[in-house]
C-alpha cells in the first residue's frame, strides 16, 4: 500500500471537484473519477486534467490533478483513501463499481453520511470479501460549494468541525489521526453519529415542503436561506432537530450542540460550524436552490435521510410526528411513497438487531 498521500475522489459534482482540487493544493496526489455514464458532464475536467477552484476569497486556481478518469480500477489503484463524494442515490452503484478493485488497507469515507456505511458493510459481508477495508462517514462536506461552470467549482463556506466515525468504531483513532491533516475532523461514537448529525435531512425537507408554493412559482431563482427561511420555517427545522435528537439519545449517540439563537438565523444551524472570509450569513444566502420540489432537498434528503431516521425511531419506540408529517407531505407533493421506497433497516442489515446487538455491530462490525 502507498502512503496516505495518495487519494482517490469518486464523483463528478460540486463536492468531488472541490475535494479533488482542495486536497491537491494541500499536497496530496489525487485521482478524481466519475462514473462512465456521466462522462459527458465530466468532459471538461477529463480534457483539462485540471479543476478550476474559486476559493473563499474569490481567488481562482487552476489545479492540475494527478488523474481525472472514468476508470474505477485506475482511480483507486495504490491509494490509501477513497473519498466517495456522491449523492446518496449513487453511493451503492459507486461502491459496487470499485468492489472488485479494492486493496488491503484502504479506507473508504462517504462524504456526507446517509447511513451508507451499513449498506457497504452488508455488501462486503454478502460478497464474502476478506480484504482489510475500513469504512467511514462524515456528517457533512468540508465546505458549501457549487459548480458554477463545467469543471469550475466555487467554495462559499468551509467547515471548522466535522464529525467522523468508522465501522467498526475501534478503527476511528487511526483514521482521525490521518484525516485531521486534511480536514478538522473529530470522532463520533459510532457510525450512526454522522448520519444522525447530517443537517441536510433536518433542514432541507421541512423547509422545502413549507416553501413548496414559493418554489413552484419562482423555480430556479429561489434561494432557500435568503428567501425561504422565516420564523415559521425555523420552527419546523427546530422541531425536526429535536425529534432526531431523541432518536440519537435512544441509540446512544450525541448530537452536536447548537446555540439556541442559531436556530433563528437565516442560515439556521447549517452555518454554526462553518466559516467564511467575511459575512457568513451573506455567503450562505448566496447558495441557491432548491429550484424544484423534486430537487435533492427532497429526493435525497427524505428517502435516504428522514426515512431511515423515522424507521429507527419506530424500532426504538421514539415518537416522531413532525418527521412523519414531512415524509408524508413530501410523498404527496411528489406523488412518491418515500417511506416505502426509502432506505429500510433491512437495507442496512440492522432490522432484526436488538439494541445490544446493534451496539456490538457498531463497535466490532458485522
Amino acid at each position: 500500500m502507498a502512503g496516505a498521500k495518495r487519494i482517490a475522489v469518486l464523483g463528478g459534482g460540486n463536492g468531488a471537484h472541490a475535494m479533488a482540487a482542495d486536497l491537491t493544493l494541500k499536497g496530496y496526489e489525487v485521482n478524481i473519477c466519475e462514473a462512465p455514464e456521466f462522462k459527458e458532464n465530466f468532459s471538461i475536467t477529463l480534457e483539462r486534467q485540471a479543476i478550476e477552484l474559486i476559493d473563499g476569497w474569490g481567488e481562482k486556481h487552476l489545479v492540475k490533478v494527478k488523474k481525472a478518469t472514468t476508470n474505477f480500477e485506475e482511480a483507486i489503484k495504490g491509494v490509501s483513501y477513497i473519498m466517495m463524494v456522491v449523492p446518496a442515490i449513487g453511493a451503492i452503484s459507486f461502491f459496487n463499481s470499485i468492489l472488485p478493485y479494492l486493496e488491503d488497507g484502504q479506507t473508504i469515507i462517504k462524504w456526507s453520511a446517509n447511513f451508507s456505511t451499513f449498506s457497504f458493510a452488508k455488501i462486503l459481508k454478502e460478497k464474502g470479501t476478506k480484504k482489510d477495508i475500513t469504512l467511514a462517514e462524515t456528517h457533512t462536506l468540508p465546505w458549501g460549494c457549487r459548480l458554477v461552470a463545467p469543471g469550475t467549482v466555487e467554495i462559499m463556506v468551509w467547515a471548522v468541525k466535522l464529525l467522523l466515525a468508522t465501522l467498526p468504531a475501534k478503527k476511528v483513532d487511526k483514521v482521525i489521526n490521518e484525516v485531521k491533516n486534511m480536514y478538522p475532523v473529530v470522532a463520533g461514537e459510532n457510525i450512526l453519529a454522522p448520519s444522525l448529525n447530517n443537517l441536510n435531512p433536518v433542514v432541507h425537507p421541512v423547509g422545502t415542503v413549507m416553501n413548496a408554493g414559493w418554489i413552484d412559482t419562482i423555480a430556479k431563482d429561489f434561494y432557500f436561506y435568503r428567501d425561504g427561511n422565516t420564523l415559521s420555517i425555523s420552527r419546523g427545522i427546530k422541531a425536526v432537530f429535536e425529534e432526531v435528537s431523541r432518536v440519537a439519545n435512544a441509540v446512544g449517540v450525541k448530537m452536536l450542540e447548537y446555540p439556541e439563537e442559531d436556530f433563528w438565523k437565516k442560515s439556521a444551524i447549517m452555518s454554526t460550524y462553518f466559516r467564511t472570509s467575511f459575512d457568513k450569513e451573506g455567503a450562505v444566502s448566496r447558495i441557491s436552490g432548491p429550484s424544484s420540489v423534486k430537487s435533492r432537498y427532497i429526493t435525497e434528503d427524505v428517502p435516504y435521510g428522514l426515512v431511515p431516521i423515522a424507521k429507527l425511531a419506530r424500532k426504538f419506540n421514539v415518537p416522531t410526528p413532525v418527521i412523519d408529517s414531512v415524509i408524508q407531505l413530501a410523498s404527496v407533493i411528489n406523488q412518491t411513497n418515500y417511506y416505502q421506497e426509502g432506505t429500510s433497516l433491512e437495507n442496512l442489515g440492522i432490522a432484526d438487531l436488538s439494541k445490544q446487538e446493534l451496539q456490538k455491530v457498531l463497535r466490532e462490525g458485522f
